[in-house]
């Protein structure tokens, strides 16, 4: 009686905790056509909002405590045109890792986005990314994965290696 007691409170309490392993990013595009990954809803009136549920460590981190005062800490921005295949690697490192960021479309059809970015940045180069108050132009994975870090996003979980058989080499 009192295991079937046990395993019904430690299936309630697994039930009750699932939830909260659970993140939501939000992907929103504003009326200058800049799009936005973070890990809080957009603000009122934006249109088309994409919401995706990720589970911890099934490939991202971005509703983790750890990520969320990362983000107000150190916000990241993502200043990209399209077609660009430096912008779609960071694009693709920063969600992998499941960082909340910003990206500005810097393309010669949002003028006012490239003046801004002269303005905070002092040139147009993309993709250029910024943690907080640094700024890296291009994309090298390792300095941005060192910048992440550095400003307190937590790290991605590591694969287990799966260790390789050599081939039998053949009989002679």
């Amino acid at each position: 009686m009192a295991r079937n007691t046990l395993m019904i409170v430690v299936l309630a309490a697994a039930l009750a905790v699932a939830p909260a392993y659970a993140a939501k990013l939000y992907k929103w595009v504003d009326e200058r056509g800049n799009i936005s990954y973070q890990d809080r809803p957009p603000p009122e009136g934006v249109g088309r909002v994409e919401e995706k549920t990720m589970r911890e460590g099934g490939g991202g981190d971005s509703g983790s405590p750890g990520a969320a005062a990362a983000a107000a800490k150190s916000p990241v921005t993502l200043y990209m045109v399209p077609k660009c295949s430096s912008c779609d690697q960071a694009r693709s490192y920063l969600k992998k890792r499941g960082v909340p960021f910003s990206e500005i479309n810097v393309s010669e059809k949002n003028p006012q986005a490239q003046q801004e970015m002269i303005k905070k940045l002092g040139e147009l180069s993309v993709p250029t990314i910024t943690v907080g108050g640094k700024v890296m132009q291009g994309y090298v994975e390792s300095l941005l994965a060192g910048e992440l870090d550095q400003a307190g996003y937590p790290k991605p979980e590591a694969k287990p290696e799966t260790a390789e058989t050599p081939e039998a080499a053949p009989a002679q």
